[in-house]
């Protein structure tokens, strides 16, 4: 009698316990999305310099990665409705902007945007959010 007891006790304990982690590892992850929204949140219409655009790019692109977002044949994010982001540069050419994708600045090599636009300015204009998870989908920044 007392052995099924123990092993009741041992299953119940075994149980609570994979609960108690599930619950944790969700609401960590809930917290870990909300408090990437709040870090991109806090570059909109704020003035960047280039070296900082790239940090973010890298960022950005080290969380897509995390979270496993597949790629095209160009070897551009496929976004989801879930946790995938992605980041549009304006770049000014002549009296036009050009829209770039982040993944290009990447696979172009960041040593190059660096050389080119470290001390040229960007303004976060645009930030846009999942419709699921109200997390940040895209960010489009605009060379001024």
């Amino acid at each position: 009698m007392k052995s099924k007891i123990i092993i009741i006790l041992i299953i119940f304990i075994v149980i609570l316990s994979i609960s108690i982690y599930m619950v944790y590892s969700y609401r960590k992850n809930i917290y870990d999305y909300q408090e990437t929204t709040r870090t991109y949140e806090a570059y909109y219409n704020k003035q960047i310099l280039g070296t900082e655009l790239i940090s973010i790019i890298n960022r950005t692109i080290d969380i897509n990665q995390k979270n496993n977002i597949p790629k095209d044949s160009e070897g551009l994010y496929i976004e989801n409705d879930n946790n995938s982001i992605k980041i549009y540069i304006n770049f000014k050419y002549d009296d036009e902007y050009r829209i770039v994708e982040m993944e290009k600045i990447s696979n172009n090599g960041t040593d190059n945007f660096r050389k080119i636009y470290s001390s040229a300015n960007f303004k976060c204009t645009d930030i846009s959010y999942h419709n699921k998870t109200k997390t940040v989908r895209a960010l489009t920044f605009t060379e001024t």
